[in-house]
């Protein structure tokens, strides 16, 4: 069943691998992205301006047969002022046509054929063309617009009946005109669209379609270099950023990464940066709490194994005392596992709390008369205010508030110097109940303010109660108190901070929502 079930799953690792072996690097697919967009852009305004061109050159054409038709439509009408009949056009209708044409280009008809019928009437004649040389045969022209315009020229009388002219294909557009003499109809011209451009007008749109195409490919592979260099100008940030983080993968440390590229990319690249610093505290943080733990551990450890080696071979009776100063090694070892305990289910989002209404003064000064005979028994004295007949209702794990108040109190007392005192003030300001616990001399030094907080973290030496006879108090503190301290305020909503205190010695103050459930809610 398991050999079925392992072939059955490799197909699909191949099919990921050949999936992935089959995706782009990110430069290439930025080059096909920006020429792709090139390209459709090129072809997209390259159509529009074919189609803008084609149907621009048609109504060009149009409003030309227009104009033409329009001025081949007076000088017909100049003749049949003088001729309604049309006899100047139907007797010799090729030649006449070919001299109205001549008359439409400017052109002078030739010496010695006037147009039967026309050449004696009274009346205006046509344009003469240019004067030639005396006494000589001028030849005509090159054909110009009317020679072109000819074979799509038809005159018909007003009963519609042809007269002169080719006739049009069928289905064929026509265009027509009337000629009006005395403003009443005396007949007709139809002119035939073109089916198609000239040679000349032919040759000018390939030009144009041909710029058009060179514009086009030269666009185009303009934005191919562009393309390939901004995509290099990505890639390499990102290439680094791969090298990097697959470095941390193995555990590797990794030189710092410059920022480079895009605003996106450099913000990338300084969180990997940071990322890195965080990660290589932490493998410092992690290395430091075994070795802090295994010396914590190690010095009850010894201790134990100490008395009961020596109970073993003799050298000590298990007497009340010895088996109580085992009792406080094993209560100090369980202090430790118990504080360690603590922190990881904090960690882990996990700490429960029991919240629950209740007075917060009678809770608060309870745990300072519990330590009070403790203080005398050192040479310090306690200052706390006075019970209230007023109780201050809060909603509060009562259970860890109390190991807040009695974990600032042990620290105070653990490194105050004899004589001296400890205050513990509480009050309400905007709905936050702010307790503060001072202490006199000695201080802690600034550089050591920061890390109050941190797990197993101890001040110097100078932080620490003197004796009576001159020596120190050999009180065992496993470094945790104060990380406790912050992990259960901040269970219940609040903040702690530490800063120097006025009586010459540390301050600590809290602040804790009168209503630590509900805010906590709120703020998830």
């Amino acid at each position: 069943m398991a050999s079925c079930q392992r072939k059955a799953l490799r197909p699909q690792g191949k099919r990921r691998t050949t999936i992935a072996a089959m995706r782009l690097r990110i430069a290439h697919q930025l080059s096909l992205l920006i020429a792709c967009s090139v390209i459709l852009a090129v072809l997209v305004v390259g159509g529009l301006t074919v189609w803008n061109l084609q149907t621009g050159f048609v109504d060009y054409l149009r409003q030309r047969d227009d104009e033409q038709l329009m001025r081949l439509v007076q000088i017909v009408e100049r003749r049949a002022a003088q001729d309604p009949s049309f006899a100047w056009l139907t007797t010799d209708e090729r030649e006449s046509m070919r001299r109205l044409m001549d008359e439409f280009d400017g052109r002078s008809p030739r010496p010695n054929r006037p147009p039967p019928g026309f050449a004696e009437a009274p009346g205006p004649r046509g344009p003469p063309g240019p004067p030639g040389p005396p006494g000589r045969y001028q030849p005509p022209p090159p054909p110009g617009a009317g020679a072109a315009l000819r074979d799509r020229v038809v005159i018909r009388n007003a009963a519609g009946e042809w007269l002169a002219g080719r006739r049009p294909p069928k289905h064929a557009r026509i265009t027509t005109r009337a000629i009006k003499v005395n403003g009443q109809e005396v007949g007709f011209v139809e002119l035939t669209a073109e089916p198609e451009p000239d040679t000349l007008d032919l040759r000018f749109l390939q030009r144009q379609y041909t710029g058009l195409a060179f514009i086009g490919l030269g666009t185009v592979m303009l934005s191919m270099l562009v393309a390939w260099w901004v995509a290099g100008l990505w890639s390499r940030p990102l290439q680094a950023l791969q090298l990097a983080s697959r470095s941390i993968a193995r555990g590797q440390r990794t030189h710092t990464l410059e920022p480079a590229g895009a605003q996106e990319i450099a913000e990338l690249t300084r969180d990997v940066n940071t990322m890195m610093s965080e990660l290589a505290r932490l493998e410092h943080a992690r290395r430091s709490w075994i070795a802090q733990i295994s010396h914590e551990l190690r010095t009850p450890l010894a201790v134990l194994r100490g008395e009961l080696e020596s109970i073993e071979d003799g050298a000590r009776e298990p007497t009340r005392e010895v088996m109580a100063s085992l009792r406080d090694e094993v209560m100090q070892l369980t202090r430790l596992v118990n504080d360690l305990h603590t922190l990881s289910v904090a960690d882990m989002g996990g700490l429960p709390c029991d919240f629950r209404d209740g007075d917060a003064q009678a809770c608060l000064q309870a745990v300072v008369r519990r330590f009070e005979p403790q203080a005398t028994r050192m040479g310090l004295t306690i200052e706390y205010p006075a019970h209230s007949s007023q109780p201050l209702t809060v909603h509060w794990d009562f259970g860890r508030m109390e190991q807040v108040l009695a974990n600032l109190l042990t620290n105070s007392l653990r490194y105050t110097q004899a004589p001296g005192r400890v205050r513990v003030e509480w009050h309400v300001q905007d709905k936050l109940l702010v307790l503060t616990v001072d202490d006199s001399a000695p201080g802690v030094s600034a550089s050591d303010m920061p890390q109050l907080f941190e797990p197993l973290f101890r001040a110097d030496r100078s932080r620490q109660r003197s004796t009576s006879n001159g020596g120190t108090d050999q009180v065992h503190s496993s470094g945790l108190g104060l990380t406790i301290v912050r992990t259960m305020v901040q269970a219940h909503g609040g903040t702690v901070e530490a800063i120097a205190s006025e009586l010459g010695g540390l301050r600590v103050s809290v602040r804790v929502p009168l209503r630590a459930c509900e805010l906590r809610k709120d703020s998830t």
